[in-house]
């Protein structure tokens, strides 16, 4: 019996052993459980906000899709394209100069910058007011990646009800390798997405030539670590997110709209009273045309319900409006019972651009973006920059002539050729003892030292007013003007 005492305490400690580790474990997951996303990951069902949105086919969906594609291909090429030797897009921090195609933008035309961001707001609150936030369902870059992002895990792990098997499954070698795939896809198209935003700031040519001999700059490198943890979560964890408590404009919306704006409604008189039913049955009276299948929530992104009403978490993506109508035509009903239409009239879907005020708003739009087109098209090419010697030499006596010194600074804008001649405006007979021909390569600025000579016989005051003019070198143009002042003893 005494033998049988260490036994018996041996099995008793290695039982608590257990029961400890057990409940070490079991506190583990229960601190897991905090971590929904966490646990969402690993495909536990623990986590029920989730949402799995299902493919619908349609109009809306086809729009977005090539807009979309339209969007990315832009984005995704405009770094690469050149003009003249130069990205056609790039954003020179470090030179302080931003190229967009033709025309080069220094740190003294952040008036247009201004202007441009002010454009862009009142064109964001005219489009609310007559469209809703389209912007938000069809071309914010939030709603384009995610997109992609669940186009990604559809093909990856399945269509809706296949994702949701696949999240309460047990791990497996199939369910390792599903998620493995989706996650190393969104990883490359987050890389891709990295590369080619920081090469909007970083010629991207050498910016991968840099990373393949491993010579890329530490601030290039971080940035580009934090955009791909962007994207990687934004687009792939956050999605709804954001929309819903990151975005100010899903809170500022309420103050846009009106009655005649255009958002996705559910017409309720029509579809109330909802039920189910089958098609061919007898139409019921008493019952309304929505037959309750709720797709209408299961493709929506935000994971609402438009039968509920307008609610700020809708982008107007319209998505709803193509499952339904799907619905609608195989039931043998009139399609349109979710659609863009205004509260005031539901039935008179392109009434809300007859209004005054959406074509006021229409009509202003359209001034306020050729104003701006305008003063972009007439913007100068060339600019020139005249400073007097400051060495505290006003003049100095050179042989039989008077000579004056000038910093003469050329600033390449916009202008296309390189070859440039600077020349004099005044009523005496004033020359530049120096190379008249200049070579100002766009987007660069050079600097010049110019002398300016005039015979002693021919001087009259004290004081002579002078004029720098830049022509181009081909057709004698005048790109540029600058008013200075000559010293001479008298």
């Amino acid at each position: 019996m005494s033998d049988k005492i260490p036994l018996i305490n041996m099995l008793s400690n290695e039982q608590a052993c257990i029961e400890s580790n057990l409940s070490n474990k079991s506190r583990f997951f229960d601190r897991l459980c905090k971590f929904p996303k966490l646990m969402s990951f690993f495909g536990s069902d623990v986590y029920q906000g989730k949402i799995y949105t299902k493919s619908v086919g349609g109009f809306f969906q086809k729009l977005r899709k090539y807009l979309s594609f339209i969007l990315i291909g832009i984005f995704m090429l405009l770094p690469w394209f050149e003009i003249s030797g130069r990205p056609a897009v790039l954003f020179d921090l470090e030179q302080q100069k931003f190229h967009i195609f033709s025309v080069t933008f220094w740190p003294q035309d952040a008036v247009f910058l201004i202007w441009l961001l002010v454009l862009a707001v009142f064109l964001l609150v005219a489009a609310t007011i007559v469209i809703g936030r389209v912007w938000c369902g069809f071309t914010c870059p939030q709603t384009v990646w995610t997109f992609i992002f669940i186009w990604i895990e559809e093909k990856c792990e399945g269509d809706r009800n296949q994702r949701i098997k696949l999240d309460k499954q047990s791990w497996s070698w199939k369910k390792l390798y599903r998620k493995t795939l989706k996650h190393a896809l969104w990883v490359l198209v987050s890389l891709v997405t990295a590369y080619t935003f920081v090469g909007y700031f970083y010629e991207i040519k050498p910016l991968v030539a840099d990373t393949i001999n491993f010579q890329m700059h530490s601030l290039g490198a971080f940035w580009l670590l934090i955009l791909v943890l962007g994207t990687y979560l934004n687009a792939g964890w956050l999605r709804e997110k954001v929309c819903l408590h990151m975005c100010p404009y899903a809170r500022l919306q309420a103050v846009m709209y009106t009655k005649d704006t255009l958002v996705v409604t559910y017409d309720a008189q029509r579809g109330e009273n909802r039920g189910k039913r089958k098609k061919g049955e007898l139409e019921n009276s008493q019952q309304g045309d929505c037959v309750d299948c709720s797709l209408c929530v299961q493709v929506c992104v935000v994971d609402i319900d438009i039968r509920d009403g307008l609610q700020y978490p809708c982008i107007d993506c319209g998505l709803c409006i193509d499952a339904c109508d799907n619905v609608m035509e195989k039931m043998g009903l009139a399609p349109g019972l979710i659609k863009f239409s205004s509260q005031e009239n539901t039935q008179a879907v392109g009434s809300a651009w007859l209004k005054p005020k959406a074509l006021l708003l229409t009509v202003s739009s359209v001034i306020v973006c050729s104003m701006f087109m305008y003063a972009i098209y007439t913007r100068d090419v060339l600019s020139i920059d005249v400073i007097r010697d400051r060495s505290g030499i006003l003049y100095q006596q050179v042989d039989s002539s008077i000579e004056n010194t000038y910093t003469v600074k050329i600033n390449n804008k916009a202008a296309l050729t390189n070859s440039f001649t600077l020349q004099l405006e005044a009523d005496e007979r004033f020359v530049i003892s120096s190379d008249p021909t200049i070579y100002v390569p766009r987007g660069e600025v050079d600097t010049l030292l110019v002398r300016v000579r005039i015979n002693n016989e021919a001087v009259t005051s004290y004081k002579h007013s002078i004029s720098f003019v830049v022509k181009s070198g081909d057709n004698e143009k005048v790109l540029a003007r600058q008013s200075s002042s000559f010293i001479a003893p008298f």
